[in-house]
This record gives structure tokens, sequence and C-alpha cells, in this order.
């Protein structure tokens, strides 16, 4: 990862679009052009809601391909994994190696990750009033994360505005939306793809072809009105019409 000069930095500007990005995709595309600045690849975020009744609904965001980001709906990341106990404890972002954390053996995540090609990440935790996050930035650089405080600055403010445009997105969208009507077919495939399979392992598993597998998906991302698999898999578990790990 090659040195980060003053002039790459981000600017209020980047922060401030996040807040006023309109959809998921608008959303994506901006933290991409920021990532892009600081040279981070790839972004992750699973924000934990819980709204009044109590009820924990869950909401994946990012740019990892959708039966890898799944894994982190899948619950694949174990009490072992000391992310996650450093996500408890702190709130200070966090540096990591993706070899380290293969050699414990704490889950598919890290594994996953090592075949995406990422080498190094850095996570941290965010809270606001009736929501918790994870966000995870990732590099394909083989040479580790600076510790410049300006970098980790950059990307502890990254993380927090993007806990709070995803909240105000999930907000709008979970107030706004009527539960849409689904097949039994669609509920399948999205309940297998919420737990981790591709496309082809969800077609062996309910006999039709991966095509079909696809076309219910499709069905499915366009009943909710969101963008790709993974968005129709957030809005499915959020209203309790799939459990994840079930």
């Amino acid at each position: 990862m090659q040195q980060i000069q003053l002039s790459d930095r981000l600017s209020e500007a980047n922060f401030s679009a996040l807040l006023q990005a309109r959809s998921w995709t608008q959303l994506r595309e901006r933290m991409q052009h920021s990532l892009a600045i600081l040279c981070i690849s790839d972004f992750m975020l699973k924000m934990d809601v819980t709204p009044p009744n109590g009820t924990v609904q869950s909401h994946l965001f990012g740019t990892l391909p959708t039966s890898l980001s799944n894994l982190f709906h899948a619950n694949a990341l174990s009490d072992a994994d000391p992310i996650n106990g450093h996500a408890a404890r702190s709130g200070l972002p966090l540096t990591w190696q993706v070899e380290q954390l293969c050699a414990q053996n704490i889950g598919q995540v890290y594994p996953k990750l090592k075949a995406h090609g990422i080498h190094h990440g850095v996570s941290m935790t965010v809270r606001s009033a009736h929501a918790r996050s994870r966000v995870d930035f990732y590099t394909k650089a083989a040479a580790p994360f600076l510790s410049s405080t300006t970098l980790r600055a950059d990307l502890f403010l990254l993380g927090s505005y993007l806990h709070e445009a995803t909240g105000l997105l999930w907000n709008a969208e979970t107030t706004e939306q009527e539960p849409p009507l689904l097949t039994t077919r669609e509920i399948e495939c999205l309940h297998w793809s919420a737990n981790g399979k591709t496309s082809r392992e969800i077609g062996l598993i309910l006999g039709i072809s991966q095509n079909t597998v696809y076309f219910h998906l499709k069905n499915a991302a366009s009943k909710f009105n969101v963008y790709g698999t993974r968005h129709a898999v957030s809005r499915a578990i959020a209203i309790g019409v799939i459990k994840p790990g079930c």
C-alpha cells in the first residue's frame, strides 16, 4: 500500500456526500470513490438494529461477492474471533492480517477473504441509539496498512458516516416498503443464499438449474425493489421471512 499524501486524503465533501445518498447503489458508488483515494479495495458493513419492539434486525452492505458477504449473515464468525472480541471492548479501529486469522481456524470468513485476494483489513465498531455496526475495510495490497494516524482517522470517520448513511437508508426503506408476496421457491433460494450457498449449490439442493436460481433471486430482489441478491437477503431477514443459520 503506497504512502498516502495529504492531497490524497478525504475531504469533508467525501463524508457529507454519503449522508446525501438516496439509494444503495449511490451510497456504494460514493463509498468506492472515497476508498479509491485511500487505496482500499473493498468494504463490508453489518448493521444490527434494535427497534422499540426489541427484535434485532440485521442489514448487510458492501462490495464483497454475495456468496462471501452472506457468511456474515450466517453467523460464520465465531465467538473466538479476535475481531469480534475487540469490537465488544472498543470502538477503535483494529488492523489485522488475513493470513494470521486463517491460521487460527475461527470460521469460514477469513479463508474466503483470502481466496478473494484480500491480504489485510481494518475493523471497527460504530454505535448509535438503536444500532450497532461492524465495519470492515479491506486491501488486496501485499504491504500492510500504515499506522498513519491520518489514515486511521479518515477510516474511522468514513466508518462512522457509513453507519449513519446506512441507518438513514435502512429506516426509509423499512418505513416505506410493504412486505412483498414471495413464492416458496423465492424464499427457499433466499434462505440458502443467506446461509452462504452459491447459486450452483442452491440449484443442487433444490433440484433446479443454476439459471432458475438466478431467476428466483432476481424476482425476489425486484419485489423488494432493491439492488442485487445481498439486499434482497437483508430485507428478507429484516422482516423475518428467512432466518440465517436455520
